[in-house]
């Protein structure tokens, strides 16, 4: 009952980006890794789409704090105050949110590593990487992966996961090994596959 009431409390956040529209809504914790259904459109009812969510992997989560906040893709339209019904795995109870839609100009992402700092601690076998943005503008981010050297992989991997406003934490799940010298790489996007990796600066826990 108490994660319900914390994940009621979490705002959910509709962002209008040229190519998709991506919604981040309320998970009751983070066992919730991923939304199974979703449908939206305008609080009056005059129209509302579904969106079937493709099965996610539960080895490799993301989520938005404060929240935990669940990142979810749909086609692009133009919105601005818009009804959110969805449900998250390990759920079978949708959940209705309300959120007013912010429309972002990709140009406008950019960040540096100036703007993002990170922790980073190892939880059994996975590593948890939580980057924090200090930028003055919404910025959107993808995988955060600790590793001692730039990633060699294509920084566009899955693809960007969360818009981040100032304040607001992306927190990244993985398996895989930590030392102290590894550092946080973040993928930052200005456009649906145009990005890069900027080196956040990381403490460990």
């Amino acid at each position: 009952m108490i994660a319900l009431l914390a994940a009621a409390a979490a705002s959910a956040h509709a962002y209008v980006l040229p190519w998709a529209v991506l919604f981040e809504v309320p998970a009751p914790d983070e066992n919730a890794c991923a939304v199974t259904s979703l449908r939206y459109g305008p609080p009056d009812g005059k129209w509302e789409r579904g969106s079937e969510q493709k099965p996610a992997s539960c080895e490799f989560r993301s989520f938005v704090l404060p929240g935990p906040l669940v990142p979810a893709w749909v086609e692009h339209v133009e919105l601005s105050e818009v009804r959110i019904t969805y449900t998250v795995r390990g759920s079978d109870e949708p959940q209705t949110v309300t959120a007013q839609a912010e429309t972002l100009d990709p140009a406008a992402l950019e960040v540096d590593s100036g703007s993002l700092t990170a922790t980073v601690k190892k939880v059994k076998g996975n590593v948890r990487s939580l980057v924090t943005s200090h930028a003055a503008h919404p910025v959107l981010l993808g995988d955060a992966i600790a590793a001692r050297n730039k990633p060699r992989d294509d920084c566009r991997g899955p693809g960007p996961s969360a818009v981040l406003q100032n304040g607001e934490s992306l927190l990244d799940v993985r398996p895989g090994l930590l030392s102290p010298s590894m550092q946080v790489w973040v993928a930052a996007f200005t456009a649906q596959r145009k990005c890069t990796w900027i080196k956040a600066a990381t403490k460990h826990l």
